[in-house]
């Protein structure tokens, strides 16, 4: 039947080691057709396929897989004739598994593998940062939200004073160009932007928390910029913020840093070893529009359900009753396993957190959600490294983060290629052909034509001004308020990234033989699976003609086992079992003896539908030595069991309908016969014998 292309990628390119003796690997082993095969390329695919006794080469096994090799070869050969290697479908079904093979070399993996020590060294520790953001776009390069991050520091260390505050004062109207003759419109945007730093100068109190509130662009300045516990791959953390909190020291102000949302400050307020605890809780949900009364009779009911459980009732038990969770509460309050950094409420986690010892139980606990009370049932430490291997690789390489190891890769690639930047870079000459069709994605590399100048030199390759051209074309970014000038600039090192790692991906084969030769083997592969399928698989299936012409010049292939003619009676009872036995000695018919046992809705016999059997089909049948005559009576589930035994059927051929599954797989067996001598008859196939025998 038809085989799928992972059989025959098993058959041929399974991988495995082998010994060998030392012949001269170039020396031509066989000839099919035109083609030479060397030593190399036959023993190359023979390491892969054998592993017995070590790999160790015995006369018998070489010689049978020279066979193989030798078919496999003449239908490779075949297809390539036929030209199926240069169809659509074959070049983008290897063009697929090309993208899949080449995965492992388009990544640096010692950088990932320390990403992942990194990222695990740091879910050993938990660690609470507050935060004061200044924000701004990410494609923008910003001295004044730089300054202003900086002034704000300043302050919080007591080192800002009024001139600092004149100059950011002032390079904010420069960058607005605000006059006395400015619309409101404009001096208000300038106002939008000084008053808070203004109000943060009239500050008596310096305390990080305090400024955080006053002049913060993040929504956590409503809790003086605290944004809780993290921990290593925390989510929704930027990896830049992570790297920051883990350098920087409790109680001192850290930054100013940038990320994708603009400059920050951080304050490490605390940072305790990992601990993940598993807790249980009851719940009372808030409803949407509750009046002050309900909410002060929710909160009279969550402290008697308190009560209960400290004059000693069950925890569990009283979740049940009461809990609105339904999810946790047919669990009896179970939510599992929590670590400081799990997203649940700030107030949650705080209570959670103070429960000192398994079994505790937290007093209520208010949150957004409702009223709750808190039990930790157990805690645990951060599981070993090797368990978590695998998984911390997984949300790493799925992670932003991943861009450090590709960094790496790109830096070394440009060393190994030669990466040579023209000097200058020629990118300023962009700046003049360049308008604001550039950020809306309609401007075109038609309009820089005139360019011709060269950006870089990549593995003996000159990259072109037109070449950037085009790709700005094709890779424009929507960047709101920012000028053509600063996506030309920002365009540029994406260009040159992806120019390399384009690069590399095309010279797999030169760089890498071993890759070379897998893509060899599937490229063969996939060839043998398409012609041996229209040749074989698929014309077996579809050749029904010729399927029933294969059928009728071999019927004794495809016979019937002895089989037994009887039938099985299932009575209501030894009475009805007994009229029938002497029904049968009367040569009466099955039809029969059904119309005279059973009237009306009185069913008192049943006979089996089915008459002809196999061995192992029926034990009762197969303990009668299948001996013709009526058997003895047997008892089951209260009803009386016995059979007639006609005869024994001799073996007969099967209708080609009963066999044509093994019609089928037969006929493919031969057809493939035919096709293999066929082609032997085509491409002559000549080995030289005592080649082979050296490698013996």
């Amino acid at each position: 039947m038809k085989t799928s292309n992972s059989i025959f990628f098993t058959l041929f390119f399974g991988i495995s080691l082998c010994v060998f003796g030392q012949p001269n690997k170039d020396a031509v082993l066989m000839t099919i057709g035109n083609d030479k095969v060397t030593v190399d390329e036959f023993l190359s695919v023979y390491k892969k396929n054998n592993t017995k006794d070590g790999g160790v080469i015995d006369k018998k096994s070489i010689e049978e897989y020279l066979d193989l090799y030798t078919v496999f070869r003449l239908k490779v050969k075949e297809a390539k004739e036929l030209g199926i290697d240069t169809t659509k479908s074959f070049k983008d079904e290897l063009a697929g598994y090309r993208k899949t093979l080449a995965q492992p070399y388009m990544t640096e993996k010692d950088a990932i593998d320390n990403l992942v020590k990194e990222a695990y060294n740091r879910m050993q520790w938990d660690i609470r940062t507050s935060h004061i953001l200044v924000k701004m776009d990410p494609n923008e390069d910003s001295t004044e939200a730089y300054t202003k991050i900086t002034l704000i520091k300043d302050f919080i260390n007591g080192k800002a004073n009024a001139a600092n505050f004149k100059k950011y004062e002032a390079m904010v109207k420069a960058n607005l160009k605000i006059s006395k003759t400015s619309p409101p419109s404009d001096t208000m945007a300038a106002f939008n932007k000084i008053n808070p730093l203004k109000n943060m100068m009239k500050l008596k109190n310096h305390d990080f928390a305090t400024v955080a509130s006053t002049v913060s662009d993040h929504g956590s300045k409503a809790s003086g910029g605290d944004l809780g516990y993290m921990s290593g791959l925390t989510p929704n953390y930027p990896y830049d913020y992570e790297n920051a909190a883990f350098k920087a020291k409790p109680g001192e102000v850290y930054g100013p840093f940038r990320t994708s949302m603009g400059y920050h400050l951080i304050i490490v307020t605390d940072k305790r070893a990992h601990k993940e605890y598993h807790l249980e809780h009851l719940m009372l949900l808030f409803k949407k529009g509750m009046s002050h009364d309900d909410s002060l009779k929710m909160k009279a009911k969550i402290d008697s359900i308190s009560g209960l459980i400290k004059k000693g009732e069950n925890f569990e038990d009283l979740v049940k009753k009461f809990s609105d969770h339904r999810e946790t509460a047919k669990k009896g309050g179970d939510i599992g396993w929590i670590a400081p950094s799990s997203n649940f409420p700030p107030e949650f986690k705080v209570a959670a957190l103070a429960l000192k010892s398994n079994g505790s139980i937290s007093d209520p606990v208010k949150t957004k959600f409702g009223w709750h009370l808190i039990k930790r049932i157990g805690d645990r430490d951060l599981s070993p490294f090797d368990s978590l291997k695998a998984d911390l690789k997984s949300r790493v390489q799925k992670d932003p983060r991943v861009s450090v190891a590709k960094e790496m890769m790109i830096a070394k690639l440009k060393t190994q290629y030669g990466f040579k930047e023209a000097m200058p870079k020629n990118i300023s000459d962009f700046y003049a052909v360049v308008d604001s069709t550039l950020p809306l994605g309609m401007w075109k590399a038609e309009k820089a034509k005139a360019l011709s100048k060269p950006m870089f030199t990549l593995s003996d390759k000159t990259y072109s001004q037109q070449d950037y051209a085009k790709y700005m074309e094709k890779n424009f970014r929507s960047a709101g308020r920012t000028t053509p000038k600063r996506i030309v600039d920002a365009l540029y090192k994406p260009f040159v990234d992806e120019t390399v790692m384009s690069t590399r991906e095309d010279r797999l084969e030169q760089d890498y033989p071993e890759f070379k030769t897998l893509m060899n083997e599937y490229s063969d592969g996939i060839l043998l699976f398409n012609l041996t399928d229209q040749k074989v698989w698929s014309k077996a299936i579809k050749d029904t003609t010729g399927a029933k012409e294969y059928y009728e010049k071999n019927k004794d292939h495809f016979l019937w086992e002895e089989r037994l003619d009887a039938s099985i009676y299932t009575c209501k009872d030894e009475k009805s079992a007994e009229k029938i036995k002497k029904m049968l000695k009367a040569n009466k018919a099955d039809k029969d003896i059904l119309a005279a046992l059973n009237k009306d809705t009185i069913i008192n016999v049943y006979i089996d539908g089915k008459t002809i059997f196999l061995k192992g089909d029926n034990a009762m049948l197969d303990k009668t030595g299948w001996t013709p005559g009526i058997t003895a009576n047997e008892t089951t589930k209260g009803k009386v069991v016995f059979a007639n035994i006609r005869k024994v059927l001799k073996p007969t051929p099967k209708s080609y309908a009963e066999a044509r599954g093994l019609v089928t797989s037969e006929y493919q067996t031969w057809l493939e016969k035919q096709w293999i001598e066929s082609l032997k008859k085509k491409y002559p196939v000549s080995v030289d014998r005592k080649v082979f025998d050296s490698i013996q």
